[in-house]
């Protein structure tokens, strides 16, 4: 079981390609994974959030969420052989 205190982030990005590419080679390894996927424009920030304060023009959408890839302590090292 992966815990917030036995993980290591192995990927943290905005690249939802490389983030499916990632987690379809740890299934293939068999490495056991958990991820999060943070949408950055919903942020609260004081009145409301950032998008509704802000708008999202200008924004490239491609930047609005955000990926993190967690694997067990002691599969890190393998798991970074297996995504370069």
């Amino acid at each position: 079981m992966i815990t917030i205190f036995n993980s290591r982030t192995i990927y943290l990005g905005t690249d939802v390609k490389r983030f499916n590419e990632i987690r379809d080679r740890l299934d293939a390894c068999k490495i056991k994974y958990r991820y999060k996927v943070k949408n950055r424009m919903s942020n609260w920030s004081g009145r409301g959030t950032v998008r509704g304060q802000l708008g999202s023009a200008g924004n490239p959408a491609g930047l609005t969420y955000q990926y993190e890839i967690f694997v067990h302590k002691k599969d890190y090292e393998k798991g970074l052989g297996e995504i370069r």
